[in-house]
C-alpha cells in the first residue's frame, strides 16, 4: 500500500518537474530570441543579416532552449491529455512576462498582471477539473 502512495507521488513529482523545464525552455527561448534580435538591431532581410543571425549567441540559445522544449514537450503529453496540456502551456505567458520584467528590465503594466491573474485562474479551474 505504501508502495502504490509512493508510485503516485513519484510520477506527481516527475509531470511537475517535466512542467517546471518546459515553462523554463520555452520562457529562456522567447527571451533569447529578443536579446539576439535587439543584438542584431535594425538590418534589413538579406545574405549579410541571415550570417549575423548564424553566429549570433543569442539565436543558438533560442534554438537549444526550443530544441530541449520539444522533447520535454512529448514527455509531458506521453503523461497528460493533449486537452489539458495545451491549455496548462499558457504557463508560458507567464514565465515569459516574469522573465522579460526580472531579466530584461521592461515595465509591466497593471493590465498585464491582470491578465497573470487570470490567466492562473484559469489554470486553477482546469486543474480542480481534472479526474484523479
Amino acid at each position: 500500500m505504501i508502495r502504490g502512495k509512493t508510485d503516485w507521488l513519484h510520477e506527481r513529482l516527475g509531470t511537475l518537474v517535466l512542467w517546471a523545464l518546459l515553462i523554463a525552455f520555452e520562457s529562456a527561448g522567447q527571451i533569447a530570441t529578443k536579446v539576439g534580435g535587439d543584438q542584431l538591431g535594425q538590418m534589413d532581410f538579406n545574405l549579410k543579416w541571415l550570417m549575423a543571425v548564424a553566429v549570433n549567441p543569442g539565436v543558438w540559445l533560442a534554438i537549444a532552449c526550443y530544441i530541449g522544449a520539444f522533447f520535454v514537450w512529448m514527455l509531458i503529453l506521453r503523461r497528460s491529455s493533449l486537452s489539458l496540456a495545451f491549455p496548462l502551456s499558457s504557463l508560458v505567458f507567464v514565465g515569459v512576462l516574469l522573465g522579460s520584467w526580472l531579466g530584461l528590465g521592461e515595465q509591466i503594466s497593471v493590465l498585464h498582471w491582470v491578465g497573470v491573474a487570470v490567466i492562473m485562474g484559469g489554470i486553477a479551474l482546469l486543474a480542480e477539473g481534472e479526474e484523479s
